[in-house]
């Protein structure tokens, strides 16, 4: 028979595990929405109003209210690079950044963006261009 000290033990390790497992969730519920909060309002000062469009989700969980993360999906095209943009803030130093992956390889590249025209920059180095590119009457 176990000893009273050993189920008292496991029986405060639950009730702890039950603790901040409930206040993980708490937080998540409101950590969530406020990083996809501001992140849709730091890519609108970053992008302008085009940036509305974006929808952004909630990427992973951290320290709560210590670091808001969120990314957007800008899409896979022909079927081989795909670009998502992430926001960050930690400890208030927000960025925007464009992360452009190989579908079928490990290849992958992250752009911090600064606006709208560096975003069209970097775009115009990715396999999206000749899809998109205004001169070519690209077309998304």
């Amino acid at each position: 028979m176990s000893h009273p000290i050993m189920y008292a033990a496991a029986k405060r390790l639950r009730i702890a595990e039950d603790r901040r497992s409930a206040a993980r969730e708490r937080a998540f519920r409101t950590w969530g929405p406020k990083s996809v909060t501001a992140a849709a309002r730091y890519a609108r000062s970053v992008l302008g109003d085009e940036a509305v469009t974006l929808d952004w989700e909630v990427l992973g969980l951290l320290s709560f209210e210590e670091h808001l993360q969120a990314f957007a999906s800008l899409g896979t095209i022909e079927g081989q690079q795909h670009l998502e943009l992430y926001y960050t803030d930690q400890g208030g130093a927000e960025r925007l950044l464009l992360r452009v992956s190989c579908v079928s390889c490990t290849s992958q590249h992250v752009h911090e963006v600064t606006s709208l025209e560096q975003l069209g920059l970097v775009l115009s180095q990715t396999a999206a261009w000749s899809s998109i590119d205004p001169r070519d009457g690209g077309d998304l």
